[in-house]
């Protein structure tokens, strides 16, 4: 059986970020590959959509030098002949602060021929913005 096209990607993302090894991944990128995390841009710069191989480069660049992935643990997988999506909870740390970060995010990967062509990441925003800025956000309560 063949490894499925999320595991290659995946080792090669996390040496990407940690190591700063971007040369196992790039021939996983499709040249037209499409990438986009969702979440507060004017807060973390490298959220946005991108196009392009050497976009979605830079964009790991700009993880790296922001973080360090510790951890990361699947909480559920689903994984079709060319596309994966996955709950994960990562633990980071944040390099400018060395501040701990606990994060929850959902991805949705689509693979052809071994290359990765889109890729989206839903964050769960609200908990990563109160970590960042070190306090808990109070929002008004909402009448039902």
């Amino acid at each position: 059986m063949t490894e499925h096209s999320l595991w290659r990607f995946s080792r090669a993302f996390h040496r990407a970020i940690n190591e700063r090894q971007l040369d196992d991944l790039e021939p996983l990128l499709d040249d037209e590959v499409e990438w986009a995390i969702y979440g507060p841009i004017d807060m973390f710069p490298f959220f946005g959509a991108r196009r392009g191989k050497e976009a979605v480069l830079e964009v790991i660049r700009q993880i790296g030098e922001n973080v360090r992935v510790h951890r990361f643990d699947r909480e559920s997988i689903m994984l079709g002949v060319d596309s994966a999506s996955s709950m994960m909870r990562y633990s980071l740390t944040a390099l400018d602060s060395n501040k701990p970060i606990s994060l929850r995010v959902a991805h949705f990967a689509q693979f052809k021929a071994g290359r990765l062509t889109s890729f989206r990441v839903l964050v769960d925003t609200f908990d990563l913005v109160e970590q960042t800025v070190g306090y808990p956000i109070h929002l008004p309560r909402m009448a039902i």
